[in-house]
């Protein structure tokens, strides 16, 4: 028995960000996901406190690390965008243990670049890419379909219908856009039109590896429409948000797909250090899955490819949310 399920239950604060310039949608999805994780809690029979900031973690002064845990869902301090790993860096300096992954793995995952070449020293599986300064650049680029990420961005983060390029010509005009729109290099690599699994893992030392989610897009024609955008995750008034369909299971679990898409999952997981839970992202080439994206403290709501997994596996939400706590406990002082 792990020294967390031998203490008693730890008090939880929900800590989450929240700008004034947000739109109403953003912050309302917010508040749902916040109630949703309170909901659970309150089932569970955690104390907790829900603890909304802007610009500053003052509110902690108010709590004893040696009492309370931090849920951490910061994804940002101040407005400035991928700043989770200041707000870690600074539950760590206050004594909080927190749940998710420590400062460096958050911001090493928004350097789309440092993540390919170490998978490519580790011998895990991801497509070549290239960075583009500038589109001038474009016509280096031989292989399309392609896209075209923001080289400092994260997850589906400014991936859009048209981030999909077929031509030199299309390539040159996306790389200029990431550089007006994000101030941004951009990333470019083969876009593969093939199936999209999602595997979600769970724990730290020996982890726990959830069946692949699978992204079904075979509702659309288009292949720019064969990808999971920002706008369809989020906004409900888009064709994808309803059409994009996350079935699991779709494998066999004894199938070479299934074993080999768990396997290079957990691999990247522990590689790259992630705690308590994360998920890894990947199509596929041949029988050979390729990584696109690492996620540190992904999204957990009843909808995403996670809970789709967990529940596949017999997990409801909430426990789900106790796992991770239980996770994150052992941590504490």
């Amino acid at each position: 028995m792990t020294d967390a399920l031998r203490q008693p239950k730890p008090k939880i604060v929900i800590l989450y960000n929240e700008s004034p310039d947000w739109p109403d949608p953003d912050k309302d999805w917010t508040a749902r996901m916040v109630n949703m994780l309170s909901e659970a809690l309150q089932e569970e029979g955690y104390e907790h406190r829900p603890l909304k900031f802007f610009d500053s973690l003052s509110e902690l002064d108010n709590y004893d690390p040696a009492e309370w845990l931090i849920w951490n869902w910061a994804e940002e301090i101040g407005g400035q965008p991928w700043t989770d790993s200041v707000v870690a860096e600074e539950l760590e300096r206050r004594g909080f243990a927190y749940t998710g992954s420590r400062p460096e793995v958050l911001a090493f995952s928004t350097d789309r670049m440092g993540v390919k070449r170490r998978l490519q020293s580790l011998d895990l599986p991801t497509l070549p890419a290239q960075l583009f300064t500038g589109p001038a650049q474009a016509s280096e680029w031989r292989t399309f379909p392609a896209i075209v990420k923001g080289a400092h961005q994260h997850g589906s983060f400014g991936i859009e219908h048209d981030s999909v390029v077929h031509n030199v010509e299309q390539l040159a005009g996306r790389i200029a856009y990431v550089r007006e729109k994000y101030d941004d290099e951009s990333l470019v690599e083969q876009f593969l039109d093939t199936r999209e699994f999602h595997v979600g893992v769970l724990g730290n030392g020996n982890p726990e590896v959830l069946p692949p989610a699978e992204y079904d897009y075979t509702a659309f024609a288009d292949i720019a429409d064969r990808l999971f955008t920002y706008q369809w995750k989020y906004d409900d008034t888009t064709q994808g948000y309803h059409l994009v369909k996350v079935r699991c299971p779709v494998l066999d679990p004894r199938s070479l797909w299934a074993r080999r898409l768990q396997e290079v999952a957990v691999a990247a997981y522990r590689a790259f250090g992630l705690s308590d839970y994360g998920r890894v992202d990947m199509r596929m080439l041949g029988d050979e899955p390729q990584i696109l994206d690492i996620n540190p403290n992904p999204d957990i709501d009843v909808i995403s490819a996670f809970m789709t997994s967990a529940r596949a596996c017999g997990l409801e939400y909430r426990q789900v949310v106790v796992r991770v706590i239980q996770h994150a406990t052992e941590r504490m002082r």
